[in-house]
C-alpha cells in the first residue's frame, strides 16, 4: 500500500514496480462509488511495462483513502490536481471511467498543458442519474447494492465481477455513493467538451445502460481528432467485462506515445 497526505488526509494509490520519470505516466481514475480495484486487469498489464509508469488512486472517501467523498466533479478535479502536484507527475496520460472520465475531461479542458492524452471509458459529457436511483440509494442502500450489479454489468458477464462490485458498494457505504451519484447527476459539459484538444481515446459498450454508446459518439463528434471504439457484449465496466479487448484498444492507442 502506497500513501501520501493531502489536506491532512491519507490518500491511497497503487503504482507499478518501476517508476521512471522519463517515461509517460498512465494515471487511472475510477468512477462513482468505486476504488482502484476498478483497474485490476489493467494493473496486471501495465505494472511492469517497459514504456509507461502506472498509477491508480482512490479518490477521497473511497477504497483506502481517508476523508469524505467530494460534492462535485470540479472538486474531484481540483483534488486530482493536488495529487498530481504532490507526486510531481508529468507526461500524464489520464484514463478515467464514468465519473472518472468526467474528472479527466474537466482537467483536459482547464489544464491541457500537464497532460499528453486522455482515455475516456464508459463516460459522457452529461452523466444523468435517475431520481428513482438516487432515492433508492438514499433510503434503501441495501436494496440498491442488490439491484445495481444487474444494471451495471451485461447479463452474461461473470458472476464473480458482479459480486465484487456489490461488495465494493457495501465497503464504500451509502453516504459516499449517494453524493457521488448526485455529483454525476449535476455534471454537464455538453457545451464545453469541444474545447478538449488533446489526443483522446473514447471507448463505449453496447450493453451499457448508464452511459450508452450515444454518449461516446457525442464525445467523438465534439472532440476533434478523437478515436472511438464500441465494445460488444459489455455493460458499464468494460475494462473488466471485456478486459482483453479493452486492453488491446488501449495499448494500440498508447503506442502513439512511446518515447
Amino acid at each position: 500500500m502506497t500513501e501520501i497526505t493531502i489536506r491532512e488526509a491519507r490518500v491511497h494509490y497503487i503504482e507499478g514496480e518501476r517508476f521512471d520519470r522519463s517515461r509517460p505516466t498512465l494515471l487511472f481514475v475510477h468512477g462513482a462509488g468505486q476504488s482502484v480495484a476498478t483497474w485490476k486487469f489493467q494493473f496486471g498489464l501495465f505494472k511492469n511495462h517497459p514504456h509507461f509508469n502506472f498509477i491508480a488512486l482512490d479518490l477521497p472517501g473511497h477504497g483506502g483513502s481517508e476523508g469524505e467523498g467530494l460534492r462535485s466533479v470540479a472538486e474531484y478535479k481540483d483534488f486530482l490536481l493536488k495529487f498530481i502536484d504532490t507526486l510531481k507527475l508529468q507526461n500524464i496520460i489520464l484514463i478515467g471511467h464514468s465519473m472518472g472520465g468526467g474528472i479527466a475531461m474537466l482537467l483536459a479542458i482547464e489544464r491541457p498543458e500537464i497532460l499528453k492524452a486522455c482515455v475516456l471509458a464508459a463516460t459522457g459529457a452529461k452523466l444523468s442519474v435517475a431520481q428513482q436511483t438516487l432515492d433508492t440509494v438514499k433510503n434503501n442502500y441495501e436494496a440498491f447494492c442488490e439491484i445495481a450489479p444487474q444494471r451495471m454489468f451485461a447479463e452474461d458477464s461473470p458472476q464473480e465481477l458482479k459480486q465484487e462490485f456489490k461488495q465494493g458498494l457495501i465497503d464504500i457505504g451509502q453516504e459516499v455513493c449517494y453524493w457521488d451519484l448526485v455529483t454525476c447527476n449535476e455534471f454537464d459539459i455538453l457545451d464545453d467538451v469541444h474545447k478538449i484538444t488533446l489526443p483522446t481515446l473514447i471507448v463505449s459498450a453496447d450493453k451499457d445502460m448508464l452511459t450508452p454508446v450515444k454518449y461516446g459518439e457525442y464525445l467523438h463528434q465534439k472532440i476533434y481528432g478523437s478515436e472511438f471504439y464500441e465494445i460488444k457484449g459489455s455493460g458499464h465496466f468494460i475494462m473488466q467485462e471485456k478486459s482483453q479487448e479493452f486492453n488491446i484498444i488501449l495499448e494500440n492507442f498508447l503506442n502513439n506515445f512511446i518515447e
